[in-house]
Protein backbone atom coordinates (compact mmCIF):
# COMPACT_ATOMS: atom_id res chain seq x y z
CA UNK A 1 0.00 0.00 0.00
CA UNK A 2 2.94 2.45 0.61
CA UNK A 3 4.55 1.45 -2.80
CA UNK A 4 1.16 2.51 -4.07
CA UNK A 5 0.43 5.30 -2.20
CA UNK A 6 3.92 6.46 -3.46
CA UNK A 7 3.49 6.00 -6.89
CA UNK A 8 0.73 8.14 -6.70
CA UNK A 9 1.91 10.72 -4.97
CA UNK A 10 4.13 10.64 -8.28
CA UNK A 11 1.32 11.03 -10.51
CA UNK A 12 -0.39 13.90 -8.68
CA UNK A 13 3.04 15.88 -8.25
CA UNK A 14 3.37 14.90 -12.12
CA UNK A 15 0.09 16.78 -13.12
CA UNK A 16 0.67 19.72 -10.62
CA UNK A 17 3.62 20.53 -12.63
CA UNK A 18 2.79 20.01 -16.16
CA UNK A 19 -0.08 22.05 -15.47
CA UNK A 20 2.32 24.95 -14.27
CA UNK A 21 5.07 24.87 -16.64
CA UNK A 22 3.36 23.23 -19.78
CA UNK A 23 2.96 26.47 -22.79
CA UNK A 24 -0.75 27.52 -22.59
CA UNK A 25 -2.31 27.10 -26.22
CA UNK A 26 -3.64 31.23 -25.74
CA UNK A 27 0.73 31.77 -25.20
CA UNK A 28 1.37 29.46 -28.20
CA UNK A 29 -0.81 31.45 -30.52
CA UNK A 30 0.34 34.65 -29.33
CA UNK A 31 3.62 33.84 -29.53
CA UNK A 32 3.13 32.69 -33.24
CA UNK A 33 1.40 35.42 -34.77
CA UNK A 34 4.23 38.11 -33.55
CA UNK A 35 5.84 39.56 -36.35
CA UNK A 36 9.05 38.03 -35.85
CA UNK A 37 7.74 34.93 -36.28
CA UNK A 38 5.74 35.41 -38.99
CA UNK A 39 8.85 36.88 -40.91
CA UNK A 40 10.40 32.90 -40.24
CA UNK A 41 7.62 31.33 -41.21
CA UNK A 42 7.47 33.35 -45.05
CA UNK A 43 11.76 33.02 -45.23
CA UNK A 44 11.41 29.40 -44.38
CA UNK A 45 8.27 28.36 -46.59
CA UNK A 46 9.71 30.76 -49.47
CA UNK A 47 12.91 28.47 -49.45
CA UNK A 48 11.35 25.19 -49.46
CA UNK A 49 9.22 26.50 -52.13
CA UNK A 50 12.16 27.91 -54.03
CA UNK A 51 13.81 24.05 -54.23
CA UNK A 52 10.05 22.72 -55.64
CA UNK A 53 10.84 25.39 -58.26
CA UNK A 54 14.24 23.82 -58.74
CA UNK A 55 13.06 20.43 -59.77
CA UNK A 56 9.97 21.58 -61.61
CA UNK A 57 12.68 23.58 -63.86
CA UNK A 58 14.12 19.99 -64.60
CA UNK A 59 13.60 19.25 -68.09
CA UNK A 60 11.91 15.62 -67.68
CA UNK A 61 9.88 16.54 -64.56
CA UNK A 62 6.23 18.02 -64.23
CA UNK A 63 5.48 19.54 -60.81
CA UNK A 64 2.02 18.00 -60.32
CA UNK A 65 1.21 18.14 -55.93
CA UNK A 66 2.61 19.99 -53.08
CA UNK A 67 2.02 19.59 -49.36
CA UNK A 68 2.54 21.61 -46.86
CA UNK A 69 2.12 21.33 -43.17
CA UNK A 70 2.81 24.15 -40.61
CA UNK A 71 2.74 23.53 -37.08
CA UNK A 72 3.48 25.84 -33.88
CA UNK A 73 3.28 23.54 -30.23
CA UNK A 74 3.93 24.66 -26.91
CA UNK A 75 6.74 22.85 -24.88
CA UNK A 76 7.17 21.82 -20.82
CA UNK A 77 5.30 19.23 -18.96
CA UNK A 78 7.04 16.27 -17.32
CA UNK A 79 6.71 13.35 -19.47
CA UNK A 80 9.82 11.60 -20.69
CA UNK A 81 8.75 12.37 -24.24
CA UNK A 82 8.19 15.99 -23.93
CA UNK A 83 10.39 18.84 -24.30
CA UNK A 84 11.36 20.84 -20.99
CA UNK A 85 13.41 23.20 -23.06
CA UNK A 86 11.14 25.63 -25.30
CA UNK A 87 8.42 27.31 -24.62
CA UNK A 88 7.39 27.46 -28.48
CA UNK A 89 8.36 25.74 -31.22
CA UNK A 90 7.42 25.84 -34.62
CA UNK A 91 8.34 23.71 -37.36
CA UNK A 92 7.33 23.62 -41.31
CA UNK A 93 6.56 20.23 -43.53
CA UNK A 94 7.17 20.37 -47.75
CA UNK A 95 6.64 17.31 -49.94
CA UNK A 96 6.43 17.96 -53.22
CA UNK A 97 5.35 15.22 -56.19
CA UNK A 98 6.50 15.35 -59.64
CA UNK A 99 5.47 12.99 -63.20
CA UNK A 100 7.78 12.10 -65.64
CA UNK A 101 7.82 10.04 -68.65
CA UNK A 102 10.44 7.83 -70.39
CA UNK A 103 13.61 5.65 -68.62
CA UNK A 104 13.90 6.68 -64.87
CA UNK A 105 17.70 6.71 -65.94
CA UNK A 106 17.31 9.43 -67.78
CA UNK A 107 15.15 11.21 -65.68
CA UNK A 108 18.14 10.84 -62.77
CA UNK A 109 20.06 12.15 -65.45
CA UNK A 110 18.91 15.34 -66.12
CA UNK A 111 18.21 15.81 -61.87
CA UNK A 112 22.17 15.30 -61.62
CA UNK A 113 22.59 17.87 -64.47
CA UNK A 114 20.08 20.48 -62.43
CA UNK A 115 22.44 19.69 -59.27
CA UNK A 116 25.32 20.62 -61.16
CA UNK A 117 25.07 24.06 -61.79
CA UNK A 118 26.46 26.21 -59.99
CA UNK A 119 24.45 27.42 -56.77
CA UNK A 120 21.58 25.20 -57.59
CA UNK A 121 19.44 23.68 -54.12
CA UNK A 122 19.56 20.45 -55.61
CA UNK A 123 22.32 18.54 -54.02
CA UNK A 124 22.17 15.76 -55.79
CA UNK A 125 25.15 15.31 -58.20
CA UNK A 126 27.53 13.59 -60.67
CA UNK A 127 30.62 13.75 -58.58
CA UNK A 128 28.83 12.77 -54.97
CA UNK A 129 25.83 11.14 -56.00
CA UNK A 130 26.28 6.78 -56.94
CA UNK A 131 23.53 6.01 -59.42
CA UNK A 132 24.51 2.34 -59.05
CA UNK A 133 21.85 0.31 -57.41
CA UNK A 134 19.94 3.40 -56.95
CA UNK A 135 18.22 2.77 -59.74
CA UNK A 136 16.32 -0.34 -58.22
CA UNK A 137 16.33 0.93 -54.74
CA UNK A 138 13.84 3.63 -55.72
CA UNK A 139 15.74 6.54 -53.39
CA UNK A 140 18.54 9.29 -53.18
CA UNK A 141 19.42 10.95 -49.89
CA UNK A 142 21.35 14.08 -50.00
CA UNK A 143 21.33 17.76 -48.30
CA UNK A 144 18.28 17.55 -46.22
CA UNK A 145 16.48 16.22 -49.29
CA UNK A 146 14.96 12.55 -50.14
CA UNK A 147 14.18 11.81 -53.56
CA UNK A 148 12.19 8.54 -54.19
CA UNK A 149 10.19 7.35 -57.07
CA UNK A 150 8.10 4.42 -58.34
CA UNK A 151 10.42 1.26 -58.60
CA UNK A 152 9.88 -2.67 -59.40
CA UNK A 153 10.30 -2.87 -54.89
CA UNK A 154 8.33 0.52 -53.63
CA UNK A 155 5.39 2.35 -55.34
CA UNK A 156 4.94 6.23 -54.00
CA UNK A 157 1.98 6.21 -51.54
CA UNK A 158 -0.75 9.18 -51.27
CA UNK A 159 0.27 11.86 -49.11
CA UNK A 160 -0.39 11.59 -45.29
CA UNK A 161 -3.58 12.93 -44.19
CA UNK A 162 -3.65 16.58 -42.53
CA UNK A 163 -2.97 16.05 -38.81
CA UNK A 164 -6.17 17.83 -37.90
CA UNK A 165 -9.21 18.62 -39.62
CA UNK A 166 -9.19 22.01 -39.87
CA UNK A 167 -6.19 24.45 -40.71
CA UNK A 168 -5.98 27.02 -37.85
CA UNK A 169 -3.37 30.22 -38.46
CA UNK A 170 -1.02 30.74 -37.17
CA UNK A 171 -0.92 27.60 -34.96
CA UNK A 172 -1.82 25.29 -37.56
CA UNK A 173 -1.77 25.41 -41.26
CA UNK A 174 -1.81 22.51 -43.56
CA UNK A 175 -2.10 22.88 -47.10
CA UNK A 176 -2.60 20.46 -50.31
CA UNK A 177 -1.85 22.26 -53.92
CA UNK A 178 -3.25 21.73 -56.07
CA UNK A 179 -6.18 20.80 -53.79
CA UNK A 180 -7.86 17.30 -54.65
CA UNK A 181 -4.76 16.18 -56.84
CA UNK A 182 -3.59 12.39 -55.62
CA UNK A 183 -1.04 9.97 -56.25
CA UNK A 184 -3.31 8.33 -58.20
CA UNK A 185 -4.05 10.56 -60.60
CA UNK A 186 -0.81 11.48 -61.14
CA UNK A 187 0.20 7.96 -62.07
CA UNK A 188 -2.74 7.58 -64.85
CA UNK A 189 -0.60 10.73 -65.88
CA UNK A 190 2.78 10.03 -66.41
CA UNK A 191 5.23 6.64 -66.33
CA UNK A 192 6.58 7.39 -63.41
CA UNK A 193 5.41 9.29 -59.80
CA UNK A 194 8.63 11.08 -57.65
CA UNK A 195 8.61 12.24 -54.09
CA UNK A 196 10.56 15.15 -53.15
CA UNK A 197 10.71 15.17 -49.06
CA UNK A 198 12.62 17.80 -47.65
CA UNK A 199 13.70 17.77 -44.18
CA UNK A 200 11.62 19.51 -41.60
CA UNK A 201 12.34 23.37 -40.75
CA UNK A 202 11.66 24.05 -37.28
CA UNK A 203 11.85 28.25 -38.30
CA UNK A 204 11.09 29.81 -34.54
CA UNK A 205 11.56 28.67 -31.10
CA UNK A 206 11.11 30.55 -27.89
CA UNK A 207 13.18 28.43 -25.04
CA UNK A 208 11.95 28.56 -21.62
CA UNK A 209 14.42 30.88 -20.83
CA UNK A 210 13.07 33.36 -23.40
CA UNK A 211 15.88 33.15 -25.67
CA UNK A 212 14.30 33.58 -29.51
CA UNK A 213 15.84 30.97 -32.37
CA UNK A 214 14.92 31.70 -36.00
CA UNK A 215 16.25 29.59 -38.98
Amino acid sequence: MARISATAGVVVLGNAYDYVNRTRPRTVRRFAGRRQAQQAREAAEQRLRSIVRAYDAVPSLTFRLLTLEDVCTGGGGWTFTADNEYKVSCTLYVTAYYSAQGDVGDVLDEILNAGDQPGSPIPFRHTTTPLKGAREAGQLVAGGQTLSWDSPHCAIEEPRPCTRQQSDPPVYRCLREPEGMTVATIRQTDDTVLQLGLNPVQYFRISRHGQTLQS
